[in-house]
């Protein structure tokens, strides 16, 4: 780096900042630093499942569903969650049974020929499209990217998420026209997201009557992809809990040991004395140096 020193001329700094701002307007002439490829910072808001001794909302998880089966669903997928991992945390088993079956998935009959069956609690989660080129075609050329590990695998995690379900505005002055299929949402990396605002107030009408504010939506669904990514949080949280309990009694029970069943073995003295010489040893005052008594030892 270089360090300019301090008998160089004023001039002379005043040439190496020109050449600095110079080399900067070059940079963003050049596109290296463009508007463009900014974006919004995204809200921090206050996820309770995040804390230490919290645990998911189960009604948020099982309304997140609801969100992403008559919302997301239509364009996302969610290929690597099975159905039955629903069971006991957001439905029944006989509700996700009822859900499975709305769907068909390729199987063998006993002769082994290929057909469509029901789908089960064991399958996973279907795509809506056949494949890659289907989804893009459907699209305008933007692939919508499947949600089960969405939460971790953007920068921000459900922050991120629930600011740009709810960063929709309308196309500022002096911004260009988004193209065909896009729309202006400044947390987007790039301003321009190839999917239309989707979440609106009572877009969708929830089975235990909470109000449907398009906020209430997106809590919900981000909780919801929040579990998709970590569905074993609680029980991990519940296993932590449950180690450092049983550290902290064995912690008490080593000290309780340590400083009472132990405390008369460490604080013992024990004494070797040579026949004889009894009276010699207790003068010396080191009790276990038998270096004086040469004759002991031959």
């Amino acid at each position: 780096d270089f360090m300019p020193s301090p008998y160089v001329s004023s001039g002379i700094n005043a040439e190496y900042g020109g050449a600095a701002v110079f080399g900067m307007g070059a940079a963003l002439i050049d596109g290296q630093i463009s508007a463009d490829e900014l974006e919004l910072g995204h809200a921090h808001m206050h996820w309770e499942f995040k804390e230490h001794l919290k645990s998911y909302d189960h009604k948020a998880l099982r309304r997140g569903f609801q969100v992403y089966k008559e919302v997301c669903q239509a364009c996302h997928s969610m290929q690597y969650f099975y159905w039955r991992m629903h069971i006991d945390v957001t439905h029944t088993k006989e509700e996700m049974k009822e859900y499975a079956a709305e769907y068909q998935y390729p199987g063998l009959d006993d002769d082994g020929n290929h057909i469509m069956r029901p789908g089960d609690i064991q399958d996973f989660m279907p795509s809506p499209y056949e494949n890659e080129i289907t989804a893009r075609l459907a699209n305008n050329g933007a692939l919508p990217p499947d949600l089960t590990l969405i939460t971790i695998a953007r920068e921000g995690g459900s922050d991120y998420l629930f600011s740009l379900l709810n960063g929709y505005e309308p196309l500022p002055a002096g911004e260009n026209e988004p193209s065909e299929g896009q729309a202006y949402n400044p947390y987007f990396h790039g301003y321009y997201i190839g999917m239309a605002q989707q979440l609106y107030n009572e877009s969708v009408d929830y089975e235990d009557g909470t109000i449907p504010y398009a906020s209430q939506l997106a809590k919900d669904v981000c909780e919801y992809l929040a579990w998709t990514s970590h569905p074993y949080m609680d029980e991990a949280k519940l296993y932590g809990i449950k180690a450092v309990a049983s550290f902290a009694v064995l912690t008490g029970i080593a000290y309780y040991m340590m400083r009472v069943k132990r405390g008369h073995m460490r604080l013992r003295r024990i004494a070797f004395t040579v026949p004889g010489k009894e009276k010699e040893i207790s003068a010396n005052g080191n009790l276990s140096n038998f270096s004086k008594y040469k004759e002991v030892d031959q």
